[in-house]
């Protein structure tokens, strides 16, 4: 990236991004997507003692049908046994294709397996923090004022993002004008509460339109 466009992006991934403090919880869920270091930090807190359950949540999304032939759930799950932990503190949601259903799926998948869930650790993408966090909040079937959620990600700067399995800086610049329009559009289609989206990302958001970018 050029220096203009990087001062742009960090616009977007700092205000995406939210750095809520962790706290010791019931669950950890580690939602799906292309980035196995969401896999890892899911794992890792989880092996730190932050809760006694991880559950990793996700069929194919988007970012994954098509490319991967496996779900989600089950690549996270041998990430997480492979750092050691035991299968048997490990639950899976295997039928989520979208960020909504992670919510309420992995609430079923809770509720069936009897396991407390008042406090609650979500795993994304840290350019997804924000978009989970305002998911969480509407689509939680439970009282949501009566479980704290703490949205956390793999803990990098956004230099360190690009991946060649996750994609280039432009790569990220697309997603993050995604996720941008979603914050946007979708409190009115009943998916997420209102987030405030500030002059100076929507600024940031309208200059890589014009430069060229699109949503992804």
């Amino acid at each position: 990236m050029d220096n203009q466009s990087e001062k742009r992006a960090r616009i977007l991934w700092d205000y995406l991004r939210l750095h809520q403090l962790l706290e010791k919880s019931d669950v950890i869920i580690g939602l799906g997507c292309h980035d196995l270091r969401v896999a890892e930090r899911s794992a890792a807190l989880f092996l730190e003692g932050w809760a006694p359950w991880l559950l990793f949540t996700g069929y194919l999304g988007k970012q994954t049908a098509g490319v991967w032939t496996r779900r989600e759930a089950d690549v996270f799950l041998e990430v997480a046994l492979r750092m050691g932990v035991p299968r048997r503190n490990i639950l899976l949601e295997t039928e989520a294709t979208n960020t909504g259903e992670n919510i309420c799926f992995s609430h079923r998948v809770l509720k069936e397996n009897n396991i407390p869930a008042s406090r609650v650790i979500l795993v994304q993408q840290p350019f997804m923090e924000r978009r989970v966090y305002a998911t969480f909040l509407r689509q939680w079937p439970e009282q949501v004022e009566l479980t704290h959620a703490i949205v956390t990600s793999p803990q990098m700067d956004i230099s360190a993002y690009p991946h060649p399995t996750v994609g280039t800086a432009s790569d990220l610049i697309s997603y993050m004008l995604g996720v941008v329009e979603r914050i946007r559009d979708y409190p009115q289609k009943g998916f997420q509460v209102e987030q405030e989206l500030t002059h100076s990302v929507l600024s940031a958001y309208h200059w890589f339109l014009q430069a060229g970018y699109r949503a992804k």
